[in-house]
């Protein structure tokens, strides 16, 4: 167990993934950090609410879950205004690494696209992918699986 004040959601998923990491299989971090920032990344983060944008299993295809969430993230991103926003993709460590990093970066794409769509001015969004490197949770469970299947927004 980890418990204190971070910056920022960036900052505690990446204690919560070195954290995760280090341990090895055989352990199970929970991450009780709480991100307590302020300005732009607050603002994301907040929107996200610690959810998980959802996709098709073994796709890039957003369900309505997933679009709900990200129609709350664009007016958050409008919000904010110019900032540059980097879209990054997550996967647990299930299946061929390539693989893995392929989908994650596919599945940042496909949330860049939805945002774009719904207003948020392109230019300042980029997109990278990590496929299975930085894992927040053991993949040796369904819920970690789960918490490592994500997307993070990290204002640059």
């Amino acid at each position: 167990r980890i418990r204190g004040n971070v910056a920022n959601e960036a900052v505690r998923q990446q204690v919560a993934s070195v954290l995760a990491t280090a341990a090895g299989p055989g352990y199970q971090v929970r991450n009780g950090l709480l991100a307590t920032g302020s300005g732009s990344q607050a603002v994301l983060d907040q929107a996200l609410a610690d959810r998980i944008i959802e996709f098709r299993s073994g796709s890039a295809e957003l369900t309505a879950g997933g679009r709900a969430i990200l129609d709350e993230m664009a007016a958050a991103l409008v919000r904010i205004g110019r900032q540059q926003v980097q879209v990054i993709g997550h996967t647990d460590s299930v299946g061929p690494r390539q693989a893995n990093v392929a989908l994650s970066l596919q599945r940042a794409i496909a949330v860049k696209e939805y945002l774009e769509a719904a207003g948020v001015d392109a230019d300042n969004l980029g997109v990278q992918g990590f496929g299975p490197d930085r894992p927040v949770a053991g993949n040796d469970t369904e819920e970690g699986r789960a918490r490592n299947r994500r997307i993070e927004f990290r204002v640059l």
